[in-house]
């Protein structure tokens, strides 16, 4: 298929007319891969105008090449974009490709709205995508990784107090139940969620510990902003990019995460186009709770308040003790258990990991598919009303298309 094939006119129907008519998804094999290599290899072969940004000097466990490659889909003149993210976090890439890969099979036989069109994004974090990682080659969680570092790193206090016990020495034993001590009076004492906050916003002091934000630009953010460079994304009237995720929330449902502050434009344009599902950190209706250097800073800096959305589209796994305890494991292999992921442990905390971030359950993919669809429909609608004029956007597009990073 062609880049412009989605977005000729002809006899086929529209995307959205597809979408609505509530196709039965017979089967979900044909859209989750089982393995980095493998998804790559089928967005490729529906993506072969596809331009590829290597990441040198590292392959993946199959020796493979390892990038994140990137399918513009429509007019390349179009006003408004879909952009669409796969693999910010690892072996969440798995889901994002299964999305990606069941949209460009409608694609084949859709056309897109006028002045519309989609840019697919397939696996922004490569590495952490091969080798079952949730974090990047360079030890760095990429939706932390987007401050502005020249301003300095935030602070997380209660990171700074929990440090020594959040990855501990042993996985049993007296220094692990002494960790797991310290954390429970660190709940009694300051609450859920001022535990999670320290767990999960964010931390830019210790390489070894989770949640890490980085030093600096990771090469995956380095990658972004020239995917946006060379798509011109900055000069475009209105960018809407889902970013998708797995991990927290119910069992199969994918919840809409917007991480703009409430009383945004973009958050205003969120809720006219997705409706009250759209959740928001800081009003505190998301299961995620506000981090630092999230994905959303970077658009905000290339496009604006009011020309842009960024959503995480989260589809809820299994329970948050679950979640704690794979990343702890995964984790711990790589401060205190040598990091090889390739001998037999390795290989058993890779397959915790892609088990618990897309479980290898038909219902549940089929679950994922359904609402990804319905997400693409709501948003394709949305674009073409920006398109023709019937959002009161903010903003102007920056001079010759230009970022500013």
């Amino acid at each position: 298929m062609s880049e412009q094939a989605a977005g000729d006119g002809g006899n086929r129907p529209y995307l959205g007319e597809r979408l609505r008519r509530g196709e039965l998804l017979v089967s979900v094999s044909p859209s989750f891969s089982g393995s980095y290599k493998q998804a790559r290899q089928n967005v490729l072969a529906r993506l072969p105008q596809a331009r590829s940004f290597v990441l040198p000097g590292l392959v993946g466990p199959d020796d493979e090449e390892l990038s994140v490659d990137v399918g513009w889909i429509g007019d390349p003149q179009a006003a408004c974009v879909l952009v669409i993210i796969s693999g910010t976090h690892g072996p969440e890439g798995f889901c994002g490709s299964g999305i990606q890969l069941d949209w460009l099979a409608l694609l084949e036989a859709s056309r897109l709205p006028e002045n519309v069109a989609l840019v697919f994004v397939h696996g922004l974090n490569p590495h952490g995508f091969a080798w079952d990682r949730r974090v990047t080659q360079e030890g760095c969680d990429l939706n932390r990784n987007f401050i502005d570092f020249a301003a300095g790193a935030p602070a997380n206090p209660g990171y700074d107090e929990l440090r020594a016990h959040f990855v501990p020495p042993s996985l049993e034993g007296p220094s692990f139940e002494a960790s797991r001590e310290a954390i429970g009076k660190f709940k009694q004492a300051h609450g859920e969620r001022a535990f999670q906050i320290a767990r999960k916003a964010g931390q830019y002091t210790d390489p070894g510990g989770m949640f890490f934000g980085g030093f600096h630009r990771s090469w995956s953010g380095r990658t972004l902003e020239s995917i946006a460079q060379e798509y011109k994304l900055a000069s475009r009237k209105f960018v809407a990019v889902v970013d998708v995720h797995t991990g927290l929330g119910p069992y199969g449902y994918g919840e809409l995460q917007s991480e703009h502050v409430a009383a945004s434009a973009s958050q205003l344009i969120a809720d006219q186009m997705f409706g009250p599902s759209v959740t928001s950190a800081d009003l505190g209706t998301s299961t995620s709770i506000p981090i630092h250097g999230s994905l959303q800073l970077f658009w905000e800096r290339l496009l604006g308040d009011g020309r842009y959305l960024y959503l995480c589209l989260e589809y809820g796994t299994f329970n948050t003790e679950a979640a704690q305890r794979v990343l702890l494991a995964d984790q711990w292999l790589h401060v205190h258990g040598g990091g090889d992921r390739s001998g037999a442990l390795g290989r058993e905390v890779r397959g915790c990991m892609r088990a618990h971030f897309c479980p290898d359950d038909p219902s549940w993919k089929e679950a994922v598919l359904f609402r990804g669809r319905q997400v693409l429909r709501q948003a394709l609608s949305g674009l073409a009303q920006v398109a023709e004029g019937e959002f009161a956007l903010e903003g102007t597009p920056r001079k010759n298309g230009e970022p500013a990073l």
